[in-house]
């Protein structure tokens, strides 16, 4: 028997019954002039109609497959005129939610729609829309119209869906409604004048950064203000203006002292230094003189904040007073130590070569005149204190008095000591000031004797 001749009757046969099942469920019948139709209108799709009409296949086989087809393409344009509704009602919905729903909905019809044909020459100058709120971009009207008016050639849609930033984009006010909201706040607080800088000069309203790194302001005396945003170059003064405004301070603290306010101008003016980057002699002149004014005001949380930025100065070589400050934060540390070593711990930060200066040893015998109770040592250091070392020295004055004035009591027990020999071993001036000050310690005094009872005082103290 011969093999491919067997293979060819049975599957032969299989076509038979095949169309035959085709044949009993088609009960429409064909069409008048169906019959004229040739398998080359019928495209690709019918490619081997020919040749399965030559091996005895009926006709009715053709029929439902061209039945098939046309329903097929009922549904593409079905679908079609479906999506071209719903892309108008989404060119015309303004609620974000809502945008969202339709763009997923032109989602899933996009598979079930016809597929794009080339455009013809004449469309493809026509304008498209782009809506930017969502990331979607639609034909316009006149091109969605041509291509819907024939159904089954498809829809013209690209979706780029982006929606975790698509409520970002919708709740965003754009620059002119941050611009108008910003002066309100300006002007709801006060600030008249920066609102009127920001609207008369829109070159300097730009970040410091954009400017190059320096300021353009030029006003001598600004108020400080802790930063909430980037500096602005139109709010920041350059180096030179920041020159003269700390002479500026100098010369008013020299003719009428008022420490918040220079104290709030050196602040104003560091700040400008700091957002600038600026780190030179005119950095340390500004921190010094911070420093020095806070010692005078006996605001010592100032001087220890102005103390730390300087050693970091300092240790990048620029020029200033090292030593002078060293000793400053000596003996800022023995007046306000709470434990023994962190005066130890406070030398270990000095450098070794300043050790020797002048300003370093008086401060380290200042403290170990105050270690080891020796009054007379400092007061006599007290008397020829550099600089600003008497300010610093002055927390430590009133314990080293009350020690000096039991010490004196009961060494001369029961003999009277003279007020101008007591003003001495306290460091005071006046008979009057010793005869003061030991009454407010709760020693007795007799005044017209002009003498300290030594042995009422001590009975007076038990």
């Amino acid at each position: 028997m011969d093999v491919p001749k067997a293979k060819q009757r049975k599957e032969g046969a299989k076509v038979l019954r095949k169309n035959k099942r085709a044949a009993k469920y088609n009960s429409g019948g064909r069409e008048d002039g169906a019959s004229d139709r040739s398998a080359s209108e019928l495209g690709d799709c019918h490619h081997g109609a020919k040749e399965a009409l030559a091996e005895g296949v009926p006709k009715d086989a053709e029929d439902l497959e061209d039945q098939a087809f046309r329903k097929a393409a009922a549904k593409r344009a079905h679908a079609d005129e479906l999506l071209a509704r719903l892309s108008k009602k989404f060119c015309t919905t303004l609620n974000g939610k809502k945008k969202l729903a339709l763009q997923d909905k032109m989602m899933r019809l996009l598979p079930k729609c016809s597929p794009m044909q080339p455009e013809p020459k004449v469309l493809g100058s026509l304008p498209t829309r782009t809506n930017t709120a969502r990331g979607v971009t639609v034909a316009t009207s006149l091109q969605s119209s041509i291509r819907t008016s024939h159904l089954g050639t498809g829809f013209p849609l690209k979706l780029i869906r982006t929606p975790k930033a698509a409520t970002h984009v919708l709740t965003e006010p754009s620059s002119a409604q941050e611009d108008a909201r910003l002066r309100l706040r300006q002007h709801r607080f006060g600030d008249s004048s920066a609102a009127a800088a920001q609207e008369g000069s829109p070159k300097d309203d730009v970040a410091l950064v954009e400017s190059g790194g320096y300021g353009t302001s030029e006003a001598l005396e600004k108020e400080y203000l802790r930063l909430t945003s980037l500096p602005r170059a139109a709010n920041v003064r350059p180096p030179a203006v920041l020159a003269v405004a700390l002479k500026l301070v100098k010369a008013k603290w020299l003719r009428q002292p008022d420490y918040a306010a220079a104290s709030e101008q050196l602040k104003s003016i560091r700040q400008d230094l700091t957002v600038q980057h600026v780190r030179d002699s005119l950095t340390v002149d500004v921190y010094e003189t911070h420093g020095r004014l806070a010692l005078e005001a006996n605001d010592l949380a100032e001087f220890r904040r102005c103390h730390g930025v300087l050693r970091r100065l300092y240790a990048e070589e620029l020029p200033g007073n090292p030593a002078e400050f060293e000793a400053y934060g000596l003996l800022y540390t023995q007046a306000t130590a709470a434990t023994r070593n962190t005066l130890a711990m406070e030398l270990r930060l000095v450098a070794p070569h300043l050790l020797e200066h002048s300003f370093v040893r008086h401060a380290l015998e200042v403290c170990a005149a105050v270690r080891s109770g020796n009054y007379v040592r400092f007061i006599a250091l007290y008397d020829g204190a550099p600089r600003m070392s008497p300010y610093v020295m002055d927390k430590l004055l009133g314990q080293m008095r009350l020690f000096a004035l039991k010490c004196t009591t009961f060494a001369y027990k029961p003999l009277p000591v003279p007020l101008s020999y007591l003003a001495a071993q306290l460091g005071l001036e006046a008979e009057e000031e010793a005869a003061e000050l030991a009454e407010a310690y709760g020693a007795v005094v007799d005044r017209q004797e002009r003498c300290l009872v030594t042995k009422a005082s001590i009975t007076k103290e038990s």
